[in-house]
Order: C-alpha cells, then sequence, then structure tokens
C-alpha cells in the first residue's frame, strides 16, 4: 500500500542528482567529513528515502532538528550516526541513548541536567557536540570558562563521550566578511579548549565559500538539494548545483467562464472577457500558499498563471487545457520559470521555507537511475 497513491499530484525527486551534488560538494573539502543534514524530512524531499540512498552510497553522518526525527531514522534501518542539531529536554537523554543518538549541548545548565536524568538503564555511549555561540545568539555560549568546565563533566562521566565541537555561520549567504567574523571568533573559543573529534562550522553558504582547514567537517543542507542559499552564494560559487525536486500535478476540471464571472473564494479575480479555467488539486494543504496566486505555472509547455485564491486543497489557473493534463508547479531547472527560487520569491520566501512546506500528502516519487519507487506516508 506505500508504493501506491490516488491523486492527481506529486513531488519527483531525483536522487542521482542528490548524490552528483554530494559528489561535488565533497570534493571542495575532500579531508572532511561529509555531515548530511536531512532535517525537515530532508527538506521536503523525504528523509527516510534520501537517507537510506545515500548510507547505501557511503554516507556514514547525518544531521537532523529534533529527536523524533533521529529516533524515526533509526526505525527506518538507519545505521550511521545522527546528531540532533536542536536542543533535547534533558529528560529525555535515556531515549537518545536508547537509539544511539548524537546530542548538542548548548550550556553547562543543559549538561547537568541530563547527567541527572540519565538512569543508566542504558549501557551504551551518548555523543555530545558542544555548541559554541558565535554571534548567532541562537543556542551554544562564548564561554570558553563554561565550555571547559562542559568538557569535564562529560570526561568524568561514565557514558557521555565529548565527541564535537560546533558552530553555526548564521551571516555566511549574506556577507564574506560577517561570516569570517564568525569563524574566527569560533576558532578563538576552540584553540582555547580540548579538541574532541569534529570540529564543524560550514553549513552550505560556508562550505561553498570557504575553503580552511581549521574544521574539519561540514555540514550540508540545502546544497545537497541542488540550492544555493542565496544568489550572491550561487554568484560566488564555481559549483554548479543539480535541482533535485519538481513538483507536478495535473488539470482535473475545466470551466468555461463569460466576461465578470469571478474564480474563487472572495471575488477576488474577476475575468474581463471570455475564458477557460482549469482547476488542479494542489492547495495550501499541500505547500502551496495564498500568495501563489499569479504565479505561473507550466501547462503544455507553456507558462500560465494562478487565479483567484489558492484554496486547501486546489487552485485555478486561466487557461484552455485538458482534464489530464500536466501541470508544473515546481521544475528541476534554475533558469526555468517555475524553479524553486522563482517558486519562493513570488511569495517573499526562500528555497528553505518552500521546500519545507511541501505536506506529507503529496506522495513522493523517487528516480534513481532506470529505477523508479514511490513512497506515500498518507497510506503507510
Amino acid at each position: 500500500m506505500e508504493d501506491r497513491f490516488f491523486r492527481d499530484a506529486y513531488v519527483e525527486v531525483d536522487l542521482d542528482r542528490i548524490y552528483q551534488n554530494y559528489e561535488k560538494l565533497s570534493q571542495l573539502h575532500e579531508n572532511k567529513t561529509f555531515i548530511a543534514v536531512v532535517k525537515s524530512n530532508a527538506y521536503g524531499h523525504g528523509a527516510e528515502k534520501v537517507c537510506q540512498f545515500l548510507e547505501g552510497k557511503g554516507v556514514d553522518f547525518f544531521a537532523v532538528g529534533t529527536l523524533d526525527e533521529a529516533i524515526e531514522l533509526r526505525m527506518h534501518g538507519i545505521k550511521s550516526k545522527i546528531l540532533v542539531l536542536g536542543i533535547i529536554n534533558p529528560e529525555h537523554i535515556n531515549k537518545a541513548i536508547q537509539h544511539r543518538i548524537a546530542l548538542t549541548a548548548p550550556n553547562a545548565k543543559w549538561l547537568e541536567a541530563a547527567l541527572e536524568n540519565n538512569t543508566r538503564e542504558y549501557d551504551k555511549n551518548v555523543w555530545i557536540h558542544i555548541k559554541v555561540n558565535s554571534y548567532m545568539n541562537r543556542y551554544g555560549t562564548d564561554s570558553v570558562k563554561e565550555i571547559k568546565e562542559m568538557i569535564q563533566l562529560i570526561k568524568d562521566s561514565d557514558h557521555f563521550v565529548y565527541e564535537g565541537i560546533f558552530s553555526h555561520l548564521a551571516l555566511a549567504s549574506s556577507t564574506s566578511y560577517g561570516a569570517q567574523k564568525e569563524l574566527d571568533k569560533f576558532k578563538e573559543i576552540v584553540d582555547q579548549v580540548e579538541r574532541p573529534k569534529y570540529i564543524h562550522a560550514l553549513n552550505s553558504a560556508g562550505a561553498l565559500l570557504f575553503d580552511e582547514e581549521y574544521t574539519n567537517a561540514v555540514r550540508i543542507g540545502i546544497s545537497l538539494y541542488g540550492y544555493y542559499p542565496s544568489l550572491m552564494v550561487k554568484e560566488k560559487s564555481n559549483i554548479n548545483l543539480s535541482p533535485a525536486l519538481r513538483l507536478i500535478t495535473h488539470v482535473v476540471d475545466s470551466h468555461h467562464l463569460v466576461k465578470n464571472d469571478f474564480v474563487g473564494y472572495d471575488e477576488t479575480y474577476i475575468v474581463d472577457k471570455n475564458t477557460e479555467i482549469s482547476t488542479i488539486p494542489v492547495g495550501y494543504g499541500d505547500g502551496l500558499l495564498r500568495q501563489h496566486s499569479g504565479y505561473a505555472v507550466k501547462v503544455n509547455g507553456e507558462n500560465h498563471p494562478i487565479v483567484g485564491r489558492v484554496c486547501m486543497d486546489a487552485s485555478m489557473i486561466e487557461v484552455d487545457a485538458k482534464v489530464g493534463d500536466e501541470v508544473i508547479i515546481i521544475d528541476n531547472d534554475y533558469d526555468s520559470p517555475q524553479s524553486l527560487e522563482r517558486f519562493s520569491e513570488h511569495v517573499g520566501s526562500i528555497p528553505y521555507e518552500s521546500t519545507c512546506l511541501l505536506t506529507r500528502r503529496l506522495p513522493r516519487i523517487y528516480k534513481e537511475s532506470d529505477q523508479v519507487s514511490i513512497s506515500n506516508d498518507i497510506l503507510k
């Protein structure tokens, strides 16, 4: 049942393109451990299938945002190292230990609470990555004294392992100068404490812009899937990424309208001439937004606008089309009018947000070489 779906809309994911991006990014940092970031359902691409595919290709380190996401990967057979980049409730430390999950420690108070909550019911290690706050002020600490205390707490414990220290570059996608300041602060702090196995700070933007030897691991998220963190990064990078995702649907109904007829809710679009309207079964319940009204989709090779208000389950296009005709909402070509960048720009958003908004109602069709597989979360 999980390999079937019963609606005329789906997300198509080209796994070969994801691997091509992995190879290109790995070659930029050949001596660094590659951490594939698969949080938020692998940025909408489907974490289970993406991880299974990449693990089969030799990728052995993944990062997620929550403990639930990490456990889900374990439940689907992922055996590689998994790091939770977010902060878990210290009361859940035993669940992390049970599933062999590496965790982020933002400060000494969190670490003390995690140690206190460890019931030692599982004779397993828990790997700790200390988060350094280098200007972003989201998670972590910039106190060298506190980090030293944290390292000592870990070393004095039974099953906690000081495995990593890391930070996040908040400015790499907007200013190289600002990102360099962040890196310099990170280095200054790390130089004063004991070094663990993994030192990482470069995200997608940082990995595309910086060639530095201080860190020994890179965390790659959005660029793994073929998207640049910003236009600035794209212009400065020499790497040609391959977008992996398409959002495709089909016309399910059509109507002939005469002048002064309206389309959709609230009479926001009134036709000024006789025209044809086609309906597609994709709406804000799937990841489009109401603001996507006016966005051009591709029907039979031509661009036509979405008109009226986007509904929860449907949208209308001003085009003379037949039931069953293919409609491309997001294409896997950076230069296409339906590129993810243009889809995002239309509503004042970014590719990160747009892919994460593609909901589980949309089945995923995965292409790998000549093979095709289908994943449908709704019918699992």
